[in-house]
Order: structure tokens, then C-alpha cells, then sequence
């Protein structure tokens, strides 16, 4: 039997582990500027229609979830490394499926490409539970990946003049630019995944686990082990935090630069309010990875829910004014980041075996996608008949049931730590009792 890794190694396998991540997330989230900048904007210009712009994110973050649910499995069986490769090399053939689309002027085939370009973002995004798996102190580690993502992700969406020009000069629509620069920067990403995520976090954690936790082997696959996930009850709060947090989020900003350029911006100013968004996405993450692990998941989801909150009333009085839709998309932002912060922090927490810990990652995403799903579909809709008010008031209505859910969740939790002191302090009564008693 092989002797157990000693904690030495293990934190030097850590942070090798997270030096691979940090390349490997910052070509990654380069590559997804396209589906989150660039999709809306080509396909008003292939469809002709405002109210198809939310289609593209909404279909590419239902991409990721359904892909996400793929990619766990293959994480289950073969380990970290192998699943994100696959999703790299899969967000890297939607990415080429999205420039055919522009060169055939193919609508149908835009929407094909963003559901596979889903894999890329899956894999960006299922990287902050490959950061957790070795850790010690896991919101920090979640925090540490989404944060690394910020530069790729807050930088991308500037080159969408420049990529713009490139595209023009191959013959292609201007907003295929950024799905142009995406293909290498995927297919880069899975290079590196494959080259230097050596020994596989997953199964490291999963050979130490045993001989440190004494863990029982989970029920088998299938409905046991999905009944299994699905019965603890901080995991149902985590899905329904990271799920209800991205809908908000993705309805907005689906459809956010289209609504930009209808009132005179130019794509320069687009994407830098856009790179302003995706900042605040990312970059409070070492502060909400603090606070989670020194206050728990729940609290910090509760912020964000608010701060989703605000976003939609700032968004329903903003009309055209670009300083008042900046304050509204760096709120969704913020807001977002507590929430996927607060919602990874409360799916890690989770005490469920091992064997399922990737089932429960891909069922935190599967609600992810689909939320957005919903929200990125409909945003189109909302912005084409009441206005960019209409939107980010429908949009941030769901946060109210968020903070219902949060501080029952909170009032359960107190009620169950009070029986238990109860408990404790009558045991203790008894025992005094009894060894008075006997003195006697």
C-alpha cells in the first residue's frame, strides 16, 4: 500500500496545482470574452432583431451547465486534468463554430457555437473547486481562481476594436473578432491543463481523504448517489444561491452593450464599461473569500443578494444615462461575486462523501446554466418591450426569494445550535445530579 503524502508535499502539490490554474484561467476567461461581449452584438447583426441579442450568453452559460454535468462525470472517473481538457478543446470548437457562423451568415449555427463554447466557460468555471480540492482554507482558494480570471476576463473585452478590425479584414462581421482570438486561447488553455496539471488534484485528495477523515465509500452512481447530493440541505441552498445569482446577472448583461450602442456608444466605450463589469465580477474575490471563511457561505450570499437588489432598482432609474448603467452593472457585479463565492463556499462545506463531490459541483452548475438559460433568453424580450428598466426590475425580483431562503436557512441553523446547547447544558445537569447523588 502506497505510504499517504505528507503534509509538506501536499502543500507544495498545492501550489503547483494553482500556478497551472492561474495560466490556464487566464486564457480561458480571454477566450470567453467572445460569448459574453461579442455574441450579442453578432447576433442582432446576423438575426436583425434586438430582441434575439440575449440568446447567445443565455445559450452559452446552458451550455456550460449541461457540459459541466459532462465534465464532473469525466472528472469522477479519470480526474481533474483529463475533464478540463476536454472542456478546453470543446469551448475551442464553438468558438471556430461561431466564426462559420459569421462567414455563412448562419444564425442557427451562432446558437450551436455558443452551446459548445459552454465547455470553455465550464471549464473556467470548474476550476475554483479544482483550487479547493487540496486546500486548507477552501473560500480562499475558490476566491484565489475567480479572481485569476479577472484578467483575462476584464482585459478581452478591449480587444473587441481591435479583433474587430481583424475580423473586417478577413471579410468577417466586426463582433467575430473576439470568437476569432478565442480558438487559440482555448486550445492554449487545454495545452497547459494537459501538460502540467501533474498529479491530478482529485485523486491526491481522494487517496489522503480516507486515512484522514475516516470517510465511508458513498452510495453507488446513479439515483442513490444523486439522492444522496441532493439530501443535504446546504447543498439545495448553494444551487439555488450560485443559480438564482447568475439569472440575475446574465439578464442584464446579455443584452447590456446592445442596449449601450442603441444609445450612441461606441464599441471602444462598450467594452471598457463591460471590462468595468467583469471587474467587479472578480476582483472582490479575495475579499468574499476572506469573509466566507471567516463568516460562513451564508452571510456572504446574503450580501450579494442585496447588492443584486440594488443593481435592479439602480437599473430601473438609469434610462440611458451611461453613469447610471455603470453603477448598475459594477453593483450586478459585486453582487454576483458574493454570490458565487458564498454559494461555492456553502457547496464545499457540504458534508458529503468524496466520491460525490464532483456530482455536487455539477449540479451547482447544471442550475447555473439553466438559470441563465432563462435569463439570458428572456432579457432580449424584456429589453425590446419595457425598456432597459423592465429588465433589471424582473431581473433582481428573484433575490427577494433568495434572502427569504438565506435567513430561514440562518433561523434553522440558530434554533438547532440553541437545542444543542439545551442539550448540553441538561446532560450536564444530569450528570451533576447523579454524581451528587451518589455522594450521598
Amino acid at each position: 500500500m502506497p505510504t499517504p503524502p505528507s503534509p509538506a508535499s501536499l502543500r507544495s502539490l498545492q501550489r503547483r496545482t494553482m500556478r497551472v490554474l492561474i495560466v490556464a484561467q487566464l486564457l480561458g476567461a480571454f477566450a470567453l470574452a467572445a460569448g459574453g461581449t461579442a455574441g450579442a452584438l453578432l447576433a442582432e447583426h446576423l438575426s436583425g432583431s434586438d430582441a434575439t441579442a440575449g440568446l447567445p450568453l443565455g445559450v452559452l452559460v446552458l451550455g456550460s451547465g449541461i457540459s459541466a454535468v459532462a465534465v464532473t462525470r469525466l472528472m469522477d472517473r479519470r480526474g481533474r486534468r483529463v475533464g478540463l481538457v476536454v472542456a478546453h478543446l470543446t469551448g475551442a470548437l464553438g468558438a471556430a463554430a461561431a466564426v462559420a457562423a459569421a462567414a455563412l451568415h448562419d444564425w442557427p449555427l451562432l446558437l450551436a457555437g455558443c452551446l459548445l463554447l459552454g465547455a470553455g466557460n465550464a471549464a473556467v468555471m470548474l476550476a475554483r473547486y479544482v483550487a479547493a480540492d487540496l486546500a486548507d482554507r477552501r473560500a480562499r482558494s475558490i476566491s484565489t481562481a475567480v479572481a485569476t480570471a479577472s484578467v483575462g476576463a476584464v482585459l478581452g473585452p478591449n480587444l473587441l476594436g481591435p479583433a474587430g478590425r481583424l475580423a473586417l479584414s478577413l471579410g468577417l462581421p466586426e463582433p467575430a473578432g473576439l470568437f476569432l482570438l478565442a480558438m487559440p486561447e482555448f486550445l492554449a488553455a487545454a495545452l497547459v491543463t494537459l501538460a502540467f496539471l501533474r498529479p491530478d488534484p482529485l485523486q491526491v485528495a481522494r487517496a489522503v481523504a480516507p486515512a484522514s477523515r475516516g470517510v465511508q465509500p458513498a452510495p453507488a452512481g446513479g439515483r442513490a448517489g444523486l439522492t444522496a447530493v441532493l439530501g443535504d440541505r446546504r447543498i439545495r441552498l448553494a444551487v439555488l444561491v450560485l443559480a438564482l445569482s447568475n439569472l440575475t446577472m446574465v439578464a442584464v448583461m446579455a443584452v447590456a452593450p446592445l442596449h449601450l450602442m442603441a444609445h450612441g456608444a461606441g464599441t471602444g466605450l462598450v467594452g471598457l464599461m463591460v471590462s468595468a463589469h467583469i471587474g467587479a465580477m472578480f476582483l472582490p474575490s479575495p475579499l468574499t473569500g476572506w469573509l466566507a471563511d471567516a463568516r460562513g457561505g451564508r452571510q456572504v450570499a446574503a450580501a450579494g443578494a442585496l447588492l443584486l437588489l440594488g443593481a435592479g432598482a439602480v437599473s430601473a432609474v438609469a434610462g440611458s444615462g451611461r453613469a447610471g448603467i455603470m453603477g448598475a452593472l459594477l453593483l450586478l457585479g459585486a453582487g454576483w461575486n458574493a454570490g458565487l463565492i458564498g454559494g461555492s463556499a456553502l457547496l464545499r462545506e457540504a458534508p458529503v462523501d468524496p466520491s460525490l463531490r464532483t456530482r455536487a459541483e455539477g449540479i451547482g452548475e447544471l442550475g447555473m446554466g439553466a438559470a441563465a438559460a432563462v435569463g439570458g433568453g428572456g432579457a432580449g424580450l424584456l429589453l425590446a418591450t419595457g425598456g432597459f428598466a423592465l429588465l433589471g426590475l424582473v431581473a433582481a425580483a428573484p433575490c427577494l426569494l433568495l434572502l427569504a431562503v438565506v435567513a430561514a436557512a440562518g433561523e434553522r441553523r440558530a434554533g438547532s445550535s440553541d437545542r444543542t446547547r439545551r442539550a448540553g447544558f441538561a446532560a450536564a445537569g444530569a450528570s451533576s445530579a447523579l454524581e451528587q447523588g451518589g455522594s450521598e
